[in-house]
């Protein structure tokens, strides 16, 4: 329908040899592509690699449904009164019944003896009592014989719950049948302390709250930025630990001949466990605080922690613990929520002040694409920051797009508004408080009859656009002159490179809102497919022929170099183009040798697509001349993937040669295989620029965008 109403608007404005001409143009357009897509299907073959989304994160629930399993809270106490009540008293307030609660008091003195008794009678709790100190895992053991629930907790008494705490660590067990235990995340916890592990001294962080937040508004805050990812660790932290009764008729309980005194003891149930075939999950969803119990001094806690882990090594694999270690350290699912967690409340804060300045304006983003774009995708992250800050956000389209737009984005919650041609949106701009353009031929939607009163006019800009046509042709003109288009005209842009090239080019100026990505699309999650070195190294490159800046010959050319220096260790994986494009075919194939280069093709991909591929690579080259920011490669950065981008442009405002990816001059091709294949050999460099990059990319997230974007436009 689309393009017979164009072939119409010809025929009526230009006259019959025109539409006859665009006509003819089309029709031999289609015929060259079905035959070149004929022609490759064989090559394709085996070669199309479907990609499947990221699922949808399951809401957060605020209101939990009953219960099908029954639960017993066990809390083992020796003195330290005030941290026992105020962890007794959180489980009264934060805990959805039913459930059972089981006390050991482990020959406390006669205050706190009191207490528990008395709690023990008023809240129906059992009461288990030494008359002297048995040591924790003793008493744990106490607590586990007198429970016959399906699921058991172990809570210590220096804990403080928040709501729904149960609930959500009950979900994490029953997520799957392989968990036995499952634990939250806390501020002091060893592997599960967010945001930090280690202080500066080395030793396990303590994370006090962010100043003016109580302990559940930081569960809250967790909870709302978690994916529900329950990443697996080969080591838990005792301090609150779910156990499920069937691996404990399986394994058993706490070894306390050996560690009889506390510590060490989770870890050797978790050995024995993994040995069986059990899995161990955090529920990344929920935070429990820890305030480290004055039951044992700092010394006396380091002591037994030291002598607790030279026993575990007599009685296990060394090289097993060193492994899990080194796994609970870096695992990337893991590094994700840590770094994620050290802004979450920095986003929070961006939009409780965005709410406070802005709440109730209307904006309009004039976008008018049909298929899956990077310039799309920032436009997206922000218009949604900028919804959660109170302001209405529409898009506004062309009709002939509509069904391809909601193919391309089905998930997307910004209401979408289409027209037929842009003239016609003209009478949908006094609804709008401000309206954006994102291309330069949108600045034609804005162009009012003088005198009719307008909304504020922006135009956020994401690249040198007259670059893309050649000098002297209509377009190079309408991109040119659209940056001084209108007197009031606010201009915005991702990178101080940007703006350098339109102020020396043009002579304008444009506000520097700085890049971001969707840190909440984006990000690493446990993979699928396997991972190195049980499989080949995946690297993953966009290949656009259609977009001579990307420089696909280039990026082909290295690619297939560096399969045939590494041959079946290395994975080459290719987006960004229909598997079929016959351009992309002529820069791929090799009649003399085809098996020479293994790609693999994955199409054109939805953002959920591009988050599940990006997650299951190890590297990501980008060998465009420049880019003005570099979206898709933040983007692998932010799933965990190290990753190569070209000097020339503005990705050196996120990326830093040598820490967290590698820079390289793309105009020499031999730099760009040297440098890729270093990466492929370098094990060592891989992994750091992988972790830091995790970390380093969460400071870009859209909440800031957003925020100077409307500042931009709305000032105060």
């Amino acid at each position: 329908m689309y393009t017979i109403r164009n072939g119409l608007r010809i025929l009526r404005r230009e006259g019959l040899s025109a539409f006859l001409k665009r006509l003819m143009e089309k029709s031999l357009h289609r015929l060259k592509v079905f035959v070149m897509r004929r022609r490759y299907s064989r090559i394709l073959g085996g070669r199309h690699l479907p990609v499947d989304p990221v699922p949808s994160t399951r809401p957060i629930r605020g209101v939990t449904p009953p219960r099908k399993s029954n639960v017993d809270i066990v809390v083992c106490v020796h003195n330290a009164l005030p941290d026992t009540q105020s962890c007794l008293e959180s489980i009264i307030r934060c805990t959805t019944p039913p459930y059972g609660l089981i006390l050991v008091d482990d020959g406390s003195d006669s205050p706190t003896r009191e207490y528990l008794a008395d709690f023990a009678t008023s809240q129906g709790a059992h009461l288990l009592r030494n008359d002297q100190a048995r040591g924790y895992t003793r008493a744990a053991n106490q607590g586990l014989h007198a429970s016959t629930a399906d699921h058991v907790i172990l809570l210590n008494s220096d804990t403080i719950l928040t709501p729904f705490w149960l609930d959500r660590l009950v979900e994490c067990a029953e997520s799957n049948p392989q968990i036995g235990l499952v634990g939250p995340l806390s501020n002091t916890a060893s592997w599960q302390s967010i945001p930090e592990i280690f202080d500066p001294a080395g030793d396990w962080a303590e994370n006090t709250l962010p100043a003016g937040l109580t302990h559940s508004e930081m569960a809250v805050c967790v909870a709302r930025y978690s994916a529900r990812l329950y990443p697996r660790l080969p080591f838990l932290n005792g301090f609150c630990l779910l156990l499920k009764r069937g691996l404990i008729e399986q394994v058993g309980i706490f070894d306390e001949q050996t560690f009889g005194d506390g510590y060490g003891e989770e870890n050797d149930l978790c050995l024995r466990a993994a040995k069986t075939g059990w899995q161990f999950a955090i529920a990344d969803d929920t935070y429990i605080f820890h305030a480290q119990s004055r039951s044992y001094s700092k010394d006396r806690r380091k002591q037994l922690s030291e002598h607790a882990d030279q026993t575990l090594i007599k009685k296990h694999d060394g090289q097993v613990i060193s492994k899990g270690v080194f796994h609970c350290r870096f695992d990337r699912v893991m590094q994700g929520i840590r770094a994620r967690s050290r802004v979450m409340c920095l986003r929070e804060m961006m939009i409780e002040k965005g709410k406070q300045r802005w709440e109730g304006r209307r904006l309009a983003f004039i976008l008018p694409i049909s298929v899956p774009s990077g310039g799309g995708h920032v436009i997206f992250q922000e218009a949604e920051a900028m919804q959660r800050m109170g302001v209405s956000v529409e898009l506004l389209n062309l009709i002939g797009h509509k069904s391809f737009f909601d193919h391309a984005y089905p998930e997307l919650e910004i209401p979408t508004t289409y027209v037929d041609h842009p003239e016609n949106a003209l009478s949908l701009l006094p609804r709008y408080d401000a309206v954006v353009g994102t291309l330069y031929h949108t600045l034609n939607w804005m162009e009012a009859p003088l005198g009719s009163p307008v909304p504020i006019r922006g135009y956020y800009i994401q690249d040198f656009e007259p670059d893309f046509f050649s000098p002297g042709t209509p377009q190079y003109h309408d991109a040119f002159t659209s940056y001084a288009r209108f007197p009031d005209l606010v201009r915005i842009t991702k990178t101080e490179w940007n703006r350098q090239v339109i102020l020396n080019k043009i002579g304008v100026d444009t506000r520097v809102i700085g890049p971001s990505v969707n840190l909440d699309l984006y990000r690493p999650r446990p993979q699928h497919g396997g991972t190195w070195p049980d499989r080949p190294l995946r690297i993953a490159a966009m290949i656009r022929p259609s977009t001579p800046r990307r420089q696909p010959a280039l990026t082909v050319q290295v690619l297939r170099e560096i399969t045939r220096l590494h041959h079946s260790s290395v994975e080459v994986i290719l987006f960004g183009c229909e598997p079929d494009d016959p351009d992309f075919h002529k820069l791929t194939a090799d009649r003399e040798n085809p098996s020479t280069f293994p790609w693999r093709h994955c199409g054109i991909l939805t953002r959920e697509q591009l988050a599940s591929l990006l997650n299951e690579v190890d590297i990501f080259v980008d060998f465009s001349s420049f880019q003005a920011m570099g979206l898709t490669a933040m983007e692998a950065m932010a799933c965990g993937a190290a990753v190569i981008v070209p000097q020339e442009g503005g990705a050196n405002c996120f990326a830093r040669h040598g820490e967290n990816a590698l820079v390289v001059d793309t105009s020499q091709p031999e730099t760009c295989l040297t440098v890729l294949d270093r990466l492929v050999r370098d094990e060592e460099l891989r992994h750091n620029l992988q972790q830091q990059a995790i970390f380093d990319i969460c400071q870009y997230f859209p909440e800031n965008a957003a925020y100077l974007t409307l500042e931009a436009l709305f000032g105060v």
